[in-house]
């Protein structure tokens, strides 16, 4: 009696442990994986974020606003025509690596204003307080694109779909990618919320995004 018992407690057990692995292998062969409670409530966090910061930044696209208003004629310049711009990039480089920050190249002109505007908005409030302790910036002039070119295709950055342009380091010094597809070129259209989701974007999920860009949850 005890050994029938035990051999259909067995059979039952051996039974379960064969499939639960053959459901491990059919999960297998679709690609499908088990996940834990953990990584689920985490995975639901992450979509929710997204849908929130795309439904924020959707009413960003769709609200009236008067296109910036810039100063050519005073204010701070950001672009310098006299520096060195390689031994400022390199500089920038080292100094981003040993501090463990983030680094923004942008390739621009004061003539600019898109750039100009670009600039304004990296220096705005809510842009400032996210990228302080976390970037660092420094910016190459291009003239009217005769000059420093030799340093931006070293870098691998293209200044064929406008300006400006910029390259993204990590703080281990590897790239992350650039603008070069012209995601920057139309700064004057963007707020200074377009360029705190651009930068987070960067930071964050290592992604170079245009700053209007509805981001679809994975």
């Amino acid at each position: 009696m005890f050994l029938s018992k035990y051999n259909a407690w067995a059979g039952f057990v051996g039974g379960l442990a064969t499939g639960l692995l053959v459901y491990q292998i059919v999960l297998w062969l679709n690609g499908l994986s088990l996940v834990s409670r953990q990584e689920l409530e985490r995975r639901q966090t992450l979509l929710a974020e997204v849908q929130e910061e795309n439904r924020e930044l959707t009413e960003e696209l769709f609200r009236p606003r008067v296109l910036s208003e810039i100063d050519y004629f005073g204010g701070e310049l950001p672009y310098d025509a006299d520096a060195d711009a390689r031994s400022d990039v390199t500089s920038a480089r080292q100094k981003a690596r040993e501090k463990q920050k983030f680094l923004m190249v942008t390739f621009g002109a004061n003539w600019c204003m898109d750039c100009r505007t670009l600039h304004l908005n990296l220096k705005s409030e809510d842009v400032k307080r996210y990228t302080e302790g976390r970037f660092d910036f420094v910016n190459v002039d291009v003239g009217k694109f005769n000059q420093n070119a030799e340093l931006a295709a070293e870098l691998g950055v293209s200044l064929s779909r406008g300006i400006p342009v910029a390259i993204f380091f990590d703080p281990s010094g590897a790239v992350i990618g650039t603008t070069n597809e012209g995601q920057l070129e139309p700064a004057r259209r963007y707020t200074s919320k377009q360029i705190l989701k651009f930068v987070r974007d960067i930071a964050e999920r290592s992604v170079v995004l245009a700053p209007d860009q509805v981001q679809v949850p994975e």
